[in-house]
Formats: structure tokens, sequence, C-alpha cells
């Protein structure tokens, strides 16, 4: 199993029921999570060793978050905590056709006024195979900006693949949008593998990949990437066909130098939680990735990871290499 290094804000998230809309009746159901720190819990869950790189408030929020990362199996020796508050993301799930909805509440957290000189990154990257960042980072100050490129850096420099998730999130970058695809770019050019969507290579490039069959669409942003970017082994991206809020249609696509390894189709029906599910794709794939698997046996692990993610509430997969294989050979029945 290889080792993982994970570095970004973990989040307090309150949701309201899906039936409801945010504080509808005044109760939020609170849980931890974080794109980075989803993708760690579900990879020392499949037994890799995997520590999470971050700053929390010092207050009772921090030591529950820390605690809850380590009931999970991951690293914490590497989060350090400083003054300031918990970042806060509100969700209000989606039903029928009514859409999910986010509210960040992140402004002046622990970690958002973070410095790049709190992280001693050739000692947090020794032994470490990947480091797994996101383009959520950059979007949250000078100081986790300057401490992602720093973590990148020194990855490179000793021989640690960066796997990178472009995330690209509006809300946090309103009326920075230029600046957001000048600096996904450049992090994604630094990265070995990369996860992005037609869409978002559109954004990092300044094109659009409108082709009317999605497989090809994506073979053409891909392309076109790798022709951008050099350092870049693969890209990863899921296609989801969205017929209501809790039924959607979910591919996952990995995109060599070589050529595209595409998984089957899957109707995905009565999600319990669609929040997350991404992070739960990413994971499959840096897994798969690790141990050297073939392109289509990785996309398939990675498309069962994701469909995991929908069954279950909160942003954490919560599940064994058995419960991946159980799923991608069926499921559903119940197991004695």
């Amino acid at each position: 199993m290889a080792r993982f290094v994970c570095f970004g804000e973990i989040l307090l998230r309150l949701a309201s029921a899906p039936e409801q809309l945010l504080l509808q009746d005044n109760r939020l159901e609170a849980s931890f999570c974080g794109a980075e720190a989803n993708v760690g819990i579900a990879l020392a869950g499949f037994g890799h060793d995997c520590a999470m790189a971050s700053v929390l408030p010092d207050n009772a929020l921090g030591a529950a978050a820390t605690a809850e990362l380590r009931r999970h199996g991951m690293d914490v020796s590497a989060l350090t905590t400083a003054r300031g508050r918990m970042g806060l993301y509100f969700l209000s799930p989606g039903a029928m056709a009514r859409a999910s909805r986010v509210t960040y509440d992140r402004q002046g957290s622990a970690f958002a006024l973070c410095e790049s000189g709190q992280f001693d990154w050739p000692t947090l990257l020794q032994r470490a195979d990947v480091l797994f960042v996101s383009g959520i980072t950059p979007a949250l100050g000078t100081g986790p900006d300057k401490a992602l490129s720093d973590a990148i850096m020194t990855a490179r420099d000793a021989g640690v693949k960066v796997a990178f998730d472009s995330n690209f999130r509006p809300a946090l970058w309103q009326g920075r949008e230029a600046e957001a695809a000048a600096r996904l770019r450049e992090l994604a050019g630094l990265s070995d593998v990369v996860f992005a969507g037609r869409r978002a290579i559109g954004l990092m490039l300044g094109r659009t990949f409108n082709h009317p069959d999605g497989d090809t669409a994506f073979a053409e942003a891909t392309e076109a990437m790798f022709d951008a970017a050099q350092n870049i082994r693969h890209i990863a991206a899921t296609r989801r066909s969205i017929i209501s809020s809790d039924h959607h249609q979910l591919t996952a696509l990995l995109a060599a130098r070589d050529g595209v390894s595409r998984s089957r189709t899957v109707d995905l029906h009565q999600i319990v939680d669609r929040v997350g599910t991404g992070d739960a794709f990413a994971a499959g794939i840096v897994h798969g990735l690790s141990q050297g698997l073939p392109g289509k046996e990785i996309v398939e692990f990675a498309r069962a990871c994701s469909q995991w993610a929908h069954s279950i509430k909160g942003d954490f997969l919560c599940a064994s290499l058995a419960d991946i294989g159980s799923l991608m050979v069926g499921g559903g029945d119940v197991s004695r």
C-alpha cells in the first residue's frame, strides 16, 4: 500500500433534512468533511497510510475534527492548531427536481489565515508516494495558496507524485474567475494526475469542448490538456446525467496519453447523499493508479467507490476494499 499526504481545509458541515429547506425547522445535522480529507479517509479505509496536513482552530471543534479523522484511520500528526474559527458549509439537500444547495462560511477560518511557514514540507513529505491537493485551497487566501505551492514544489523535488483535483467552486472565486482559470491551469501543469472534466479543462484552457457525444468531448478536452501540460500523465472525471435530484446516471472516465478508459454506466436511484461522491471517485482513481491496475479496472473500481458514496449520509466514503468489491459484483442483498 502507498503513503499519501493530503493537504486542505477541514470543514464542519451543517445539513438540513433532505425533505426540508435550510433552517426550515431550525434543526441541522453536523458532520466533518473537506475535499482532501474525504479522499484521505477513503484511502485509509482501503488500507493505505494516509496523513492529513491542515490547520484547525484551537478549540473544541478543532479537537473533535482531529478525533474524527483519527477514528477513520488517518495519521493526524501533521495537523496543527491556531487562533481562528472553523470553516463551515451549510447544505440543503435536493429532492425531485429541486437541486441541492451549498452555502459556504469560510472567511477568517484558521486554515484560511494560515501561512506557508507553518508547514515543514520536507519532513511532512518524507516517505510519501503521493501528495493529494485541490483547487479549493488557492481560492481561500494568499497564505493557503502559498503553502500549496510550497507543498507541490517540495513534492516534485522529492519525486513524490502530485494528484490535483481542480474542484472549481464559483462561489469561492466570485469576481476572480480569470484568476481562477490561470491558477488552476498552473497547478494542473505541475501535477501527475488531474481530476477535471471537459468544462473544467475548458475553463483552464479558455476553450469549449461541446461535442454532442460526451466521451468524444472528454477525449478532445484531455488531448488538449495533455498538449498544454507535459507533466500530466492521467486525467480523470465522471460523466453524470441528472434525471432528478435522487436519480442520476454515472460513468467514470480515465485518460492516459495513449487513450481513454471508460466504465460501464450505472443508474443511481434513490440517492441518499450526493456531496462528497466526487472525492470518493478520486480516491478510487489514485488507489488504482498506486496499485498499477489496468485503466479499465481502475475506472470500474472508482465508479463503484462513487456509487457506494451516494448510498450513505455525509461526505466520507466509509468502505473497505471488500465492500467496494462486493458492490462491483452485484450487491443489494443482505450479507449474513
